[in-house]
């Protein structure tokens, strides 16, 4: 008894990276050992079930998550050393190398094996090879995000292979599937980043096993109708400076197609959970930025959230309505980041859209991207009952 007390209480004192982060080491070292002349292949499909799968990855702490590990820094603070920046995806054998021999892995020494790592996935990636083999990221929800294909449509019927999963895992497909009628709405979707399109889902999807990958039969419903970008109805608008601004004595507003900018800033800068009165509207761009930054996969992230925003519906229940966040975007062609220097918190993309009412539309425009920790939600956010 003693000693699973002693075990739990040294297990708190750790800190471990969460498994969201150590799937996105995983990625972004395109699940290989990141050991300089190591690079063996860490995830692979197991034949003990359909569903099993096996994995000789681990996610290392550069410097450790406990005080009684190897290269402690106690300078860093807790989030630190369990923030993804911290953390190195080795295979199980260097991962014990790199902790037995501390004098030549120094924290550098690791730092530059990680960004090495990562740059030769971008260059796969890049290359068409590696991970993406010309799929694509699709999602199920926000939990459920795989590197696969569209493999045909036959009326609501999407059928999709997924070849990796880079968020979740099988596990996380079928709780989905189990729990489906009791998810909100605004999670029950399906989107495709290779067409730049995604729907709501009708059902839970079904799935089976194909070799080493997940082939899922989803029923989906029909495209979200879309506004016409030229009856858009009046908005402010906001000066180069990102302000709002006084034109002729009144602040200045924009309308029908020459609004469809400042929108779509409003709807990408907004953080998901930041207003009390639309906790699930709003964008995840920032997480993608805190985990993605200097990687390859950031740009497909970034579309894949546009995507989102686009075509599912959210229900305002201010107004008792649903409409998409982008109200007139019909498909997300492509997004790039213009400038990948970070020099604020004010990040310009460049948009390839169709848009209703317009057709082929393409902008720059400069979204809110904060850097740093998120402030914590006013007292009382959660009382107000949204």
């Amino acid at each position: 008894m003693r000693v699973k007390v002693f075990r739990s209480v040294v297990s708190t004192n750790r800190d471990n990276f969460s498994k969201k982060t150590k799937n996105r080491l995983a990625a972004r070292a395109g699940y290989r050992c990141s050991m300089t002349g190591c690079g063996v292949t860490t995830v692979g499909p197991s034949d003990e079930s359909p569903e099993a799968v096996v994995n000789v990855g681990v996610a290392a702490h550069i410097c450790a998550a406990a005080q009684n590990g190897r290269r402690y820094d106690p300078n860093m603070t807790a989030a630190e050393r369990s923030d993804i920046h911290n953390g190195i995806w080795l295979c199980s054998t260097h991962s014990v190398e790199i902790d037995r021999n501390e004098s030549r892995y120094k924290p550098d020494v690791l730092r530059n094996m990680k960004a090495e790592r990562e740059h030769h996935a971008a260059s796969e990636l890049n290359a068409g090879k590696g991970a993406f083999h010309g799929a694509d990221l699709i999602a199920i929800g926000p939990d459920v995000v795989g590197v696969g294909e569209l493999l045909g449509t036959s009326g609501s019927k999407w059928s999709i292979r997924i070849d990796h999963f880079v968020e979740g895992d099988l596990r996380t497909l079928i709780r989905f599937s189990e729990k489906f009628d009791s998810l909100d709405a605004y999670d029950r979707y399906l989107l495709v980043s290779a067409i730049g399109d995604g729907r709501r889902l009708g059902l839970g999807p079904t799935w089976r096993k194909a070799g080493a990958s997940v082939e899922l039969v989803c029923a989906v419903e029909e495209s979200f109708p879309r506004v016409d970008a030229n009856r858009l109805g009046s908005t402010l608008g906001t000066n180069g400076a990102n302000d709002l601004h006084v034109v002729n004595g009144s602040l200045a507003m924009v309308s029908g197609s020459d609004s469809l900018p400042q929108r779509i800033k409003e709807s990408l800068s907004m953080l998901q959970g930041e207003s009390p009165l639309h906790p699930r509207a709003g964008s995840r761009l920032k997480e993608y930025f805190d985990a993605f930054e200097d990687s390859p996969w950031l740009q497909r992230w970034v579309k894949l959230e546009v995507i989102r925003l686009a075509c599912i519906p959210y229900r305002d229940i201010i107004l008792n309505k649903e409409y998409t966040s982008l109200q007139s975007v019909l498909h997300v062609n492509d997004v790039k980041q213009v400038d990948a220097t970070r020099t604020g918190d004010w990040l310009k993309f460049r948009f390839s859209l169709d848009v209703q009412g317009v057709g082929l539309w393409e902008r720059e425009i400069e979204i809110f991207v904060p850097q740093g920790e998120i402030q914590p939600r006013p007292a009382g956010w959660v009382q107000m009952g949204f």
